[in-house]
């Protein structure tokens, strides 16, 4: 980093100069002497005046945590500090520092606590308002015999925990100590450095905790506000705007409609003024486009705006030619797949029955055996249209839309929606890891390029065909046409892989249907859609954190060479297969293809969601993680004596109540913890290597001891994040470890390359990149 600053000098800024970037290496700290400084981030906005320091938390995490921006003109002192070594030199030069510094972070921690404190009250009115008001709108629309809207949306609201509760007092002590004389506070800290140093470190962990916490809170606050209004029609405006529309068209009385808009639009603008003034987050209101709906209902206009606005996006001769294009869409999607008549009507009548049920999600027999028979069509018709397409090669856009993304019929999704559907970007193929949506991938299973999946019992297709043998169902004659015939490979993809993980991946087990339908939507489908440049990025960034998820160490052999068993390691990304539908689950399908530990694995994901994609891969590389342990460690993957992941996660949990680092009040957390991981090892492993990827990579302190030390050996950070952490010492414990067998495998290999190098034999590439593999990473 260049300095933009005078080091160890007064600097004078204007008004909006940034002084140091969050996520930017800490290359200095600053004293405050005149003016305000505005201490924002993904969460937080504090100002701070003269006498705060600035940077001095960001130093224990290596990066600015926030961003340092001046409110007024800025007179400053940078100080070149930029370890905690080169702080204690700066508290040596001047005992006037020690309590500036340390009231400074008093100040800091109770500006947070006050952010904290408001942002639980603002969520916790906000969510009574919410499920209040979606109430009232279900039960007036009931009571006038209108069919509201529903959205999954409003299931999925939470009260969020108190994350901070365990550093409570400590937060409460900082805060009292604010009332201590000043001049106190300066004499006591004057006398030595020790004293400050072990104060500040303390603070600034309660500071960065804080941080991390209130970033979190601020992306659900917000995500929860948008559900009062964003640009979506599933927002509770939006829901309660379009049933007004309907009861407008019909005549009737708006004004109970009108009062719920008037409460959401207040609820709305209070909360804007809250994230303004307090949090770092954005929150982005079309108010005009809002006022204009509002306006319409009051005037009691048909409607006609409301309908326009779908052209506002796509030109009048665009959107005639789509609807013309994908009218009666699902009788052209069966005579393309040449489905025979009585056939297709019995498809036909079940996609009608779908169609006109008022509530598509409804548990009643009815519905659910309307659902049955639709899936159960959806399979057998996709085959006959996936074979017809193969053979025509340059297919209509209609099945295309059908083969990749589900897309059946015109009357069920809006004229929006199927606009937002047809016109999806074509992306490239960029990153590591191959993203198939699965047309292609069953096109490559088709071909015999790609074998086929497991099935949900965790049969290899060949260990499949050979329990058919054994039901006397296959002959040794057709065995082997059986594992070559690309129908029956395509049959069983579809049948084990497909329909199992369309529907886990959709995360709607009892009301799945694998057909899009509007229901299942809260934004457009550009905005939802997955690809390969997104994969690839939420992937790339916990790389960024857990760099060695798909290093395998595998046995390297050259006969030419004269070597016979060495083991280097290899990376091998997995292949990401995307089901059409809309969902909130990835999933770890296989940790590898076949036998070989140096396949790929296969994920799943959605094709459209609207979930947190890099907490959904964070979820299926914890799973991968533990599945490949498994598979390399086989039987004794919970034998102590083979110490591995899994072995020692195994024995933690086996035996953590007579574990003596652990308190009473860390033994009790990890009892809930199982009883959350339905007493399933893997799933309890998950929910703490999300916390290690989430949490602890930030600097924030989550996990107790044992399991740090666990997954800072066997998940460790990449080199900058643990170079950053290791100077905390919770971490430089628990990553101690890790650095010896690091180091040993060096020797290990060094040792290997002379013994190579004095019997002549060509070292190969394969090893010299092992060995840099373990000293660079």
């Amino acid at each position: 980093m260049e300095w933009k600053l005078n080091p160890n000098a007064v600097n004078q800024l204007v008004k909006g100069t940034t002084v140091f970037s969050e996520g930017e290496s800490v290359f200095g700290i600053a004293l405050v002497i005149k003016g305000r400084v505005l201490i924002h981030n993904d969460g937080v906005k504090v100002i701070v005046n003269s006498g705060a320091f600035l940077g001095v938390n960001d130093l224990y995490t290596g990066k600015y945590q926030s961003t340092y921006t001046a409110i007024d003109d800025l007179i400053l002192y940078v100080f070149s500090v930029n370890n905690i070594d080169e702080l204690e030199q700066m508290l040596s030069s001047n005992s006037d520092y020690h309590g500036f510094m340390v009231a400074s972070n008093n100040r800091m921690i109770e500006d947070l606590n006050l952010i904290n404190t408001n942002l639980h009250k603002h969520w916790s009115g906000i969510y009574d308002f919410i499920t209040e008001s979606y109430s009232e709108y279900i039960n007036d629309a009931v009571r006038r015999g209108y069919r509201a809207r529903k959205s999954e949306r409003f299931d999925e609201l939470y009260l969020p925990e108190n994350d901070l509760e365990m550093i409570e007092d400590k937060i409460n002590y900082y805060i009292e100590c604010i009332n201590i004389p000043k001049d106190v506070v300066k004499a006591f800290y004057s006398y030595g450095n020790e004293v400050t140093l072990y104060q500040v470190e303390d603070q600034s962990s309660i500071i960065n905790q804080q941080i991390e916490t209130l970033k979190e809170l601020s992306n659900g606050f917000v995500t929860m506000v948008e559900c009062l209004y964003d640009d979506t029609d599933s927002c509770l405006f939006q829901l309660i705007a379009a049933i007004a529309i309907d009861v407008v068209k019909a005549g009737g009385d708006t004004g109970e409609f009108v009062s719920l808009l008037d409460k959401i639009i207040e609820e709305v603008n209070k909360a804007d003024r809250f994230i303004d003034n307090m949090l770092g987050n954005e929150y982005k209101v079309n108010r005009s486009r809002m006022e204009e709906i509002y306006n319409m209902l009051l005037s009691g206009n048909k409607g006609t705006s409301a309908v326009s606005e779908t052209y506002l996006k796509y030109s009048k001769e665009d959107t005639e030619m789509i609807l013309e294009e994908l009218s009666n869409s699902f009788q052209k999607i069966l005579v393309f797949g040449e489905i025979d008549r009585d056939k297709a009507n019995e498809m036909n009548k079940n996609l009608l029955d779908f169609i006109n049920l008022a509530d598509r999600g409804s548990s009643d027999n009815s519905a659910r055996t309307i659902r049955r028979n639709l899936t159960a069509d959806y399979y057998e018709l996709y085959k006959a249209v996936f074979l017809k397409a193969y053979k025509v090669k340059k297919t209509p856009k209609l099945i295309d839309l059908f083969l990749r993304y589900g897309y059946a019929d015109e009357r069920l999704l809006t004229n929006e929606q199927i606009f937002s559907l047809y016109y999806l970007p074509e992306t490239e193929k960029t990153g590591p890891c191959n993203v198939y949506d699965i047309k292609e991938w069953l096109t490559l299973i088709y071909e015999g390029k790609k074998d086929p999946s497991k099935n949900e019992f965790d049969m290899e297709y060949p260990e499949y065909i050979n329990s058919l043998k054994r039901q006397g169902k296959v002959t040794d004659k057709t065995l082997k046409e059986w594992l070559n015939n690309p129908e029956k490979r395509l049959d069983y993809e579809i049948q084990n892989m497909f329909k199992y993980n369309n529907r886990t991946t959709n995360g709607q087990i009892s009301t799945f249907v694998p057909i899009l339908h509007k229901d299942l939507l809260f934004n457009e489908f550009k905005r939802l859609h997955l690809n390969s440049e997104k994969i690839n990025k939420a992937l790339e960034d916990l790389l960024l954190i857990d760099y060695s998820i798909f290093n395998k160490e595998v046995i390297y052999s050259n006969e030419k060479k004269n070597i016979v068993k060495e083991y280097i390691i290899k990376q091998v990304f997995p292949d990401i297969i995307l089901m059409p539908t809309v969902g909130s689950n990835g999933i770890m399908w296989q940790e590898i293809t076949g036998k070989r530990r140096d396949s790929s694995a296969r994920f799943l994901f959605p094709a459209f969601t609207d979930g947190n994609l890099f907490a959904m891969m964070v979820k299926v590389i914890g799973r991968f993680r533990w599945e490949m342990c498994r598979t390399i460690e086989g039987t004794a993957w919970n034998d102590i004596k083979n110490r591995s992941l899994t072995s020692e996660y195994y024995d933690y949990l086996q035996f953590y109540k007579k574990n003596r680092e652990l308190s009473e009040e860390r033994k009790e957390k990890i009892k809930k913890q199982i009883q959350k991981g339905r007493n399933n090892s893997r799933e309890v492993f998950l929910l703490d290597y999300e916390e290690w990827i989430h949490y602890e990579a930030n600097g924030a302190i989550k996990l107790n001891k044992p399991v740090r030390e666990m997954l800072a050996t066997y998940c460790p950070f990449a080199r900058e994040l643990r170079e950053r952490m290791i100077k905390q010492p919770l971490f430089e414990e628990a990553m101690s470890r890790y650095q010896r067998d690091k180091l040993k495998r060096i020797r290990e290999l060094e040792s290997r390359i002379k013994y190579l190098e004095r019997d002549n034999i060509e070292i190969p590439k394969e090893l010299i990149d092992t060995l840099n593999y373990y000293k660079e990473s």
